[in-house]
């Protein structure tokens, strides 16, 4: 590891979620096993270690050479509503993100990113996050579209994605930058609103 200060993790931030944020109220989110919230210059060593999991690298999730790339990432991040860390209640600690992004296309199609740190994996906190961000991006930022792009060797993430409601659209061969295939996926608000949104989330002020 660089040789940086050492950040404080997430246990004073998991007892107390609630907070202000740049003289505003950051709004949460709550489910059964997780809390969504938006991300905080102090995260940037939790980003940086997850990162250096090699199976998130495969993935091609971004991943940062050293602490203070991780900072100017969450730079970029944190004045995003549609970008949101991933806390683990049982945990109590910084267990991964969820991203809502523009992909050129238009104002209401988004692309979703999610990443969880291999210790906190197998744990339902993907599926979670995935359905908050879902009824977040269609009933509050009103998007029309959220795709996600998965690459062929990543079973887990399209297990995910189904789960949650996605349709696979089609493969796009040796699309990846590693040469495999990318499998791409998207729900539709209306398929949303008709699947049935089985989010039982608390959204308030934090």
């Amino acid at each position: 590891m660089p040789a940086e200060e050492k950040l404080p993790m997430y246990g004073e931030a998991m007892r107390n979620p609630l907070r202000l944020k740049a003289g505003r109220k950051e709004r949460c989110m709550e489910t059964k096993d997780v809390i969504l919230r938006d991300w905080a210059d102090t995260d940037a060593q939790s980003l940086y270690e997850m990162c250096l999991d090699d199976t998130l690298r495969k993935s091609g999730v971004s991943f940062y050479d050293s602490i203070s790339q991780s900072r100017k990432a969450i730079d970029f991040w944190k004045n995003n509503p549609g970008c949101k860390v991933i806390l683990g209640k049982a945990a109590n600690c910084f267990v991964g993100f969820v991203h809502l992004g523009d992909m050129n296309r238009y104002n209401g199609y988004m692309e979703m990113e999610y990443a969880i740190i291999a210790a906190h994996r197998n744990k339902g906190y993907a599926t979670q996050a995935v359905k908050e961000a879902l009824d977040y991006g269609f009933k509050e930022l009103k998007i029309a579209v959220i795709a996600a792009w998965v690459r062929s060797h990543n079973q887990a993430s399209m297990r995910v994605l189904e789960k949650c409601g996605f349709m696979l659209e089609g493969k796009l061969r040796k699309h990846a930058r590693d040469g495999s295939d990318t499998y791409c996926y998207s729900i539709l608000r209306e398929e949303w609103e008709n699947w049935g949104s089985e989010s039982s989330y608390t959204y308030n002020d934090c």
